[in-house]
C-alpha cells in the first residue's frame, strides 16, 4: 500500500446508481483477506497472556473453517450468529467464517436475552456461536439452532470455575465446545484440499450487523462484500494519506519512513459488532500487517499499561474512555511514547477535550470520523492539522462516499445550512433484513440512503452534526434508541405511559432518563423496580441511569404525543 496508484478511484455503477469505489481494492471479504501477511511471524493478536503470530492465526483460522464446514455443515451463504464479547475467539470464527464465504451475523454481546433471541429468530441463523454471558442469557429460550459456546481462556480462579462449569452443561445440553472443535480438527486439514475457495459476487451479502431504531425493534443491516473492502481500503487510504504527510515533514520516502516505523499496534476496545471494530479496528488492521491488543473490560489503568508494554502506537475510543484516560492519576507514571494516532468516534468530544489529548500525548495524531452501521463504517473524517483546525467538525466527507443535505421539502440544502444527511455509496447496506418497508424508507429515488441524522457541509466539504432527527440517545458512545426503551417501559403491566431521553452527562456524554407513569389501580411502583424491568429486555446499558415515577400525565402537543420538548427544557437540555 505504499503507492498512489494502490488507491484509483474510479466511478463504476452499483445497483444502477454511480458510485466512487477503489479500483485496485478486492471485491470480496475472501480475497480481501488474501491481502492479509498470513505467513508472517509478526504478532496479530494480543489478550492476556496469550501472543499469536499471523502464521498461527492463520493455522487457528482454517482448522475452525474445516472443522465448521465438516461438522456443522457450513459453507457459502449459511448465516451463523456470533455473540461474543471482543475474544480471541471471536476473531477466529469470523475469520473461519469468511473463509467459507458464510454470512456472519454479528449480535450485540451486551444483549440481553429477549434481544439474542430475537436476533437469532429473526435471521433464521443455521449455527449461534457463543460466549458463556451470551450463552446464558439464552438458557431460558428455546433452541432453534445448534450452539457452539466459547470459553474466556483467560480466566483465573471463580470465575474460571464458574465458566468451566457453564460450558460443560452446554456440551450435555448438546451444544459444542469452541475448543473441542479446534481440538479435534487435524492441523494438516485445510492443505489436503476439504477446504473450497467460495464462489461469491461483489454485491453477495457479506455480513448482518444490527442498528437499533425508531421503531423500537433491532434491524439486521446486511452489509456486501464489495462495501466491505471498499471501506477497509478506505481505512488504508487514509492511513496511507497521514504517512506521505509525515514523510513529506521529515523529507524522506514513503519506503524510507516505513523502514523506520514500528509495527502498527491498535489497542481496540470498540466491540466487534460495531463497525467501527469490526472494520477499522480488525480488519483494516489485518490488512496492514498490524497487531491487535485486546482487553476483556475496559480499566483505564490497565490500558495505560498495555499502551506502553505492548507500545500501542493507534488507540481509537470513545470520548468516554479518553475521558477516563485524562484522569487517571497513573497516566504520568506510564511512556505513552508509543502512540502515534488518538481518534475519537461515537458523540461529540467534550469542551476543551481535543486540547487535554494533544497536551497528554504530543506524538499522537487526533482523528475524529462520522459514520453508521449502516454504511460499514465512516463517511467523513478528519486527523491531525485539520482536525485541529476544524475541531467542530465530525469530518470531511470521504472521496468514496457522495453526500447531499436535504430540505424536508427534499430539495438540496446550500452550503451552510442544515438539513438531513443523506449518502450513497458502495459501502451502504444492501438492506434491512426481512424488512422491505424500513428498506424502502431507508433510501431515496437516487439511491441516497437518509441518515436521519441532521447536519450541514461548508464550503470546504466539512461535515458538521447540529441535531439529530431520530429519537436516540448516545452514552458512552453506544446508541440508545429512545423508541425501544419505551416499548419495553410501556410493557409494563403496572405503567400507563413512559418516556425516555437523553441529559447532559460530564463523562459519558449524555446519561438515559425515563419518566413512568403507573396506572391509577397499580399498587406502588418503584424507579427500582423499572429499572429491573428494562434490564430483563434489553441490553445493561440500555436500562435507564435515571427513573422518574410520577402521577400527573405526561404533557403533550397538539399531535396527542408526549412532549419532549417540554421535558427536555423542563430537565435543562437544549
Amino acid at each position: 500500500m505504499s503507492t498512489e496508484g494502490q488507491f484509483e478511484l474510479v466511478e463504476e455503477l452499483v445497483r444502477g446508481y454511480r458510485c466512487r469505489v477503489f479500483s485496485r481494492a478486492p471485491r470480496t471479504l475472501p480475497a480481501l483477506l488474501e491481502a492479509v501477511p498470513w505467513k508472517s511471524d509478526a504478532i496479530a493478536l494480543v489478550y492476556g497472556p496469550l501472543r499469536l503470530s499471523y502464521r498461527e492465526l492463520s493455522s487457528t483460522v482454517d482448522r475452525l473453517a474445516h472443522a465448521l464446514q465438516s461438522r456443522c455443515a457450513i459453507g457459502v451463504g449459511s448465516r451463523v450468529g456470533l455473540a461474543m464479547r471482543n475474544l480471541p475467539e471471536w476473531v477466529y470464527a469470523f475469520l473461519a467464517l469468511a473463509r467459507l464465504g458464510a454470512i456472519p451475523v454479528v449480535m450485540n454481546s451486551r444483549a440481553s436475552g429477549d434481544e439474542l433471541a430475537a436476533a437469532r429468530e429473526g435471521t433464521g441463523v443455521s449455527l449461534l456461536i457463543a460466549d458463556t454471558r451470551c450463552a446464558r442469557e439464552l438458557a431460558g429460550h428455546p433452541e432453534t439452532c445448534p450452539l457452539v459456546v466459547a470459553a474466556d481462556d483467560s480466566l483465573t480462579g471463580e470465575e474460571r470455575r464458574r465458566e468451566s462449569a457453564l460450558i460443560e452443561t452446554s456440551v450435555a445440553a448438546g451444544a459444542w465446545c469452541l475448543a473441542d472443535l479446534l481440538a479435534d480438527s487435524p492441523a494438516n486439514a485445510p492443505a489436503n484440499g476439504a477446504l473450497v475457495t467460495p464462489s461469491l459476487e461483489p454485491l453477495d451479502a457479506a455480513t448482518i450487523l444490527f442498528t437499533s431504531g425508531t421503531t423500537g425493534r433491532a434491524k439486521g443491516a446486511v452489509l456486501s462484500h464489495w462495501g466491505t473492502s471498499n471501506s477497509v481500503w478506505t481505512n488504508l487510504y487514509a492511513g496511507y494519506r497521514i504517512a506521505a504527510d509525515m514523510a513529506a515533514r521529515y523529507g524522506m520516502t514513503l519506503e524510507q519512513l516505513a523502514a523506520m516505523s514500528p509495527q502498527t499496534c491498535v489497542l481496540l476496545m470498540f466491540p466487534f459488532f460495531h463497525t467501527s471494530g469490526l472494520h477499522t479496528g480488525l480488519l483494516s488492521t489485518l490488512v496492514r500487517g498490524g497487531k491487535i491488543v485486546l482487553m476483556r473490560r475496559w480499566d483505564a489503568a490497565a490500558a495505560l499499561q498495555l499502551i506502553e508494554t505492548e507500545k500501542v502506537t493507534q488507540f481509537p475510543c470513545v470520548p468516554t474512555m479518553m475521558w477516563d484516560l485524562l484522569r487517571s492519576p497513573k497516566i504520568a507514571q506510564h511512556d505513552l511514547q508509543s502512540l502515534t494516532s488518538v481518534s475519537t468516534g461515537g458523540q461529540a468530544l467534550q469542551a476543551g477535550m481535543l486540547s487535554e489529548i494533544t497536551k497528554a500525548f504530543p506524538r499522537a495524531v487526533p482523528g475524529t470520523g462520522f459514520g453508521m452501521t449502516e454504511t460499514t463504517g465512516a463517511v467523513a473524517m478528519s486527523v491531525g492539522e485539520e482536525y485541529l483546525a476544524h475541531p467542530g467538525t465530525a469530518g470531511r466527507v470521504l472521496a468514496t462516499t457522495l453526500v447531499k443535505i436535504v430540505r424536508d421539502d427534499g430539495s438540496v440544502a446550500a452550503p451552510g445550512e442544515a438539513g438531513e444527511i443523506c449518502m450513497r455509496s458502495v459501502s451502504n447496506m444492501l438492506e434491512y433484513w426481512g424488512d422491505r418497508e424500513e428498506t424502502s424508507r431507508a433510501f431515496d429515488d437516487e439511491g441516497y440512503m437518509r441518515s436521519g441524522d441532521i447536519g450541514y457541509l461548508d464550503a470546504e466539504g466539512f461535515l458538521y452534526i447540529v441535531d439529530r432527527k431520530k429519537d436516540m440517545v448516545i452514552s458512552a458512545g453506544e446508541n440508545i434508541y429512545c423508541a425501544e426503551v419505551e416499548r419495553v417501559l410501556l410493557a409494563h403491566p403496572g405503567l400507563a405511559e413512559a418516556v425516555a431521553f437523553g441529559v447532559p452527562d460530564s463523562r459519558l456524554g449524555e446519561r438515559l432518563m425515563a419518566i413512568v407513569v403507573p396506572h391509577v389501580s397499580a399498587g406502588r411502583i418503584g424507579s427500582d423496580q423499572v429499572k429491573q424491568h428494562v434490564a430483563a429486555h434489553l441490553a445493561a446499558y440500555k436500562v435507564p441511569a435515571e427513573v422518574l415515577v410520577q402521577h400527573e400525565a405526561l404533557p403533550r402537543n397538539h399531535l396527542d404525543k408526549v412532549d419532549k420538548v417540554q421535558l427536555r427544557r423542563r430537565y435543562g437540555v437544549s
